[in-house]
């Protein structure tokens, strides 16, 4: 798991702004295609729509558009990395949203960013046992290569500006 670190974003003037509407339906976008997945079993309870599980998220855990665009940067990573034939159960969009949001909120915040219990809380759907498998899991995917800088931030939002056009 990311070790909790001082944060290296400056906190203290930055209030709080929600998500962009045009980042969080360009996650989602992200999200569906990813992989293909699997139904939902019979057995199993559904979870919400993506876009509406991520829109509830953000705004509940007050993330800021830096920490989304770092976990959509973690995410297009384990794009690169995945066969083309991968496919996941049923829900893996949802777990590898809040994987990537928890590790990179961890990754710029620090000891001040979201903890994989505030995680489970927020998302309403998983416990605190699965995001901290989820986050395993990612990191692993991901090779804990989790380091970003200000330059692919820049190439990322240079390379998607007229999906994200808030910038």
């Amino acid at each position: 798991m990311v070790k909790r670190s001082k944060s290296i974003v400056n906190t203290q003037h930055n209030p709080y702004k929600p998500l962009p509407h045009t980042l969080i339906n360009f996650t989602a976008e992200s999200m569906c295609g990813l992989l293909k997945t699997k139904d939902r079993p019979l057995t199993q309870l559904s979870l919400p729509e993506l876009l509406l599980f991520i829109e509830r998220v953000a705004e509940r855990s007050r993330i800021d558009a830096v920490t989304g665009i770092v976990a959509l940067i973690y995410v297009y990573r384990l794009k690169a990395k995945l066969p083309r034939t991968a496919q996941g159960e049923y829900g893996t969009s949802h777990r590898i949203f809040l994987a990537s949001l928890l590790v990179a909120s961890k990754f710029l915040y620090g000891e001040w960013g979201l903890s994989s219990r505030a995680v489970a809380d927020i998302s309403g759907a998983f416990s605190n046992s699965q995001v901290n498998r989820m986050e395993l899991e990612f990191l692993r995917l991901l090779d804990y290569d989790v380091w970003v800088n200000d330059v692919e931030i820049k190439e990322f939002l240079e390379n998607y500006k007229s999906e994200l056009c808030f910038f």
